[in-house]
């Protein structure tokens, strides 16, 4: 049975010219990064929300979020994975926001209960992820650079519903309970491993590990590396500052390139 909000998908006009695909981002710790580069690839973990082995992916940008509290663990250090957009035929479900925030009560009692069930109502269930995902970004934002600053298409109060309640989700301030980018940000889920060698970009890590990154990097993605970039940290650290500046550094490296023109 389709979902409310693949209904109308279905029901809206789409233009042939839709904005161009995004790449998809992936936040990681640094405890993880031997693991993922000594098997070349990112693989579906445990997800007590929907009880399965998943990947997500945010599109379009590392706009997830570690924590917020400082730390000297350098096992938390951030890690950013930037793949190309042809990893969308790897993704078989979207949602127009971070499910996992929703699930943890982050936009608060009133957009749970608004939004509720979210599993049966907003997800897309999708054979062809990236053309779902720039409908999406039609829909909701009309533009790349509308959808990674998060500013709503106003049209999207007169599409069928669950467009209105959407747009008046989008455009709701919810910063005083400490709601980031997620709130407007396309969640990207797969079921499936996502190689490295064929679809990564960039990464983004702490410096000290460059020497054994590269070397792993290699083994994978021989003979041209994917582009990246290291950073320095304080011996105290707050992991989702760190993860702002991945942010910054992957916008710049590759995503920008992707976000102003239409196919």
């Amino acid at each position: 049975m389709k979902t409310e909000l693949e209904i109308a998908l279905n029901k809206e006009f789409t233009p042939t010219e839709l904005p161009l695909g995004l790449p998809l981002a992936h936040l990681t710790a640094s405890r993880w990064l031997a693991s993922i580069l000594n098997v070349g690839r990112l693989e579906p973990r445990p997800c007590k929300i929907f009880s399965k082995n998943l990947l997500y992916f945010s599109y379009g940008g590392v706009f997830y979020r570690t924590s917020k509290l400082p730390t000297e663990q350098a096992t938390e250090l951030p890690v950013a994975l930037v793949f190309s957009p042809t990893v969308m035929n790897l993704i078989s479900q979207l949602f127009p926001f971070d499910s996992g925030a929703l699930a943890a009560d982050m936009f608060g009692p009133e957009w749970t209960l608004k939004l509720a069930p979210h599993g049966k109502r907003f997800c897309i269930n999708t054979t062809d992820a990236l053309t779902d995902a720039r409908r999406l970004v039609y829909h909701l934002f009309e533009s790349n650079p509308q959808y990674l600053k998060g500013i709503a298409a106003s049209s999207g109060k007169h599409k069928e519903d669950p467009f209105p309640l959407l747009y008046e989700f989008l455009t709701t301030d919810l910063s005083s309970r400490g709601v980031d980018h997620r709130q407007r940000a396309i969640e990207a889920i797969s079921e499936i491993p996502i190689e490295l060698a064929k679809h990564l970009l960039w990464i983004g890590f702490p410096a000290w590990e460059t020497s054994s990154v590269l070397k792993e990097l290699y083994r994978w993605t021989a003979p041209v590396l994917p582009q990246f970039e290291t950073y320095e940290y304080t011996k105290n650290f707050n992991p989702s500052e760190i993860a702002a500046r991945l942010e910054d550094k992957a916008y710049r490296a590759v995503i920008e390139k992707y976000a102003v023109f239409p196919v």
